[in-house]
């Protein structure tokens, strides 16, 4: 079971969003605690594999927004006990806002328009034209697996949390439910070598990552070799995918020049 603090921020999570959408906000969970709520099916796996290897699982609740409606998302943390961090604001700009409760203990991450680290992944400019109305309560599952594979240098953690969303999710060409849109994820990759590099060699210590879990017992053999058919699944459908002239010609210089941008460490 979840600690105390942990089950505490996965119902704050929720009642969140639940406003947000009550007020016609955009407002919708990303990173680890939305990786835990799409796998809620997969909560003894979760528990398994230990996140942290620690009591608390979780660090800061994290959002994707439009910039848009920024104001809209301000006043609603505002009215529920959050003060924007004046630091933060002033080192991020228009791009994210962290929000802090002293008395709870977590902070609250926005991210407006897109997720800018190793590599971009993009959740558009608004309502109409972007990907925030897919899931009710995350972005949609080839976002979140977008999220952890553009991380240059993945650590344990996030590895453990692409086992649970391949778990969770099989493998489709549309964002439904419990689908890992695996069209959109070839598509963005073959637009942009370094993130298909990235995302390559993530996949590569995913696969080899999830081989220790099964012998570590972390990992039903069962369920490994369902996220392991998806796995395979999801890089065939990245291999197949045309490429374009921007990512053949960037290929050309290959990994001998750079692929990835430096990005302040933070808890993910």
């Amino acid at each position: 079971m979840e600690s105390v603090k942990d089950q505490a921020m996965l119902d704050d999570a929720r009642r969140i969003v639940e406003e947000a959408t009550q007020n016609g906000i955009h407002l919708k969970l990303l990173g680890a605690i939305a990786i835990r709520l799409n796998s809620s099916n997969h909560s003894d796996l979760f528990l398994r594999l230990s996140r942290l290897n620690a009591e608390h699982k979780f660090t800061d609740i994290d959002f994707a927004a439009y910039s848009k409606q920024r104001g809209q998302v301000m006043r609603l943390l505002q009215e529920l006990g959050f003060a924007v961090n004046q630091h933060a604001l002033m080192m991020h700009g228009n791009s994210r806002m962290i929000f802090e409760n002293s008395q709870k203990g977590y902070a609250i991450d926005v991210f407006f328009d897109r997720l800018r680290f190793s590599h971009d992944v993009e959740f558009g400019r608004g309502p109409h034209e972007g990907r925030l109305a897919l899931h009710p309560l995350t972005l949609p599952p080839a976002d979140l697996v977008l999220e952890k594979l553009q991380i240059h240098e993945i650590n344990e953690k996030d590895l453990k949390d692409l086992v649970l969303l391949f778990a969770a999710n099989s493998i489709g060409s549309n964002d439904g439910e419990s689908v890992i849109n695996g069209k959109y994820i070839a598509s963005i990759l073959s637009n942009d070598w370094e993130f298909w590099h990235e995302a390559k060699l993530n996949l590569e210590k995913l696969q080899k990552s999830l081989a220790i879990y099964v012998d570590e017992k972390r990992v039903d053999p069962g369920i490994g070799t369902t996220i392991r058919s998806r796995l395979e699944e999801l890089i065939k459908l990245i291999v197949e995918e045309p490429k374009s002239k921007e990512w053949q010609k960037r290929s050309k210089a290959g990994p001998q020049k750079r692929w990835w941008r430096d990005v302040e460490e933070r808890s993910r």
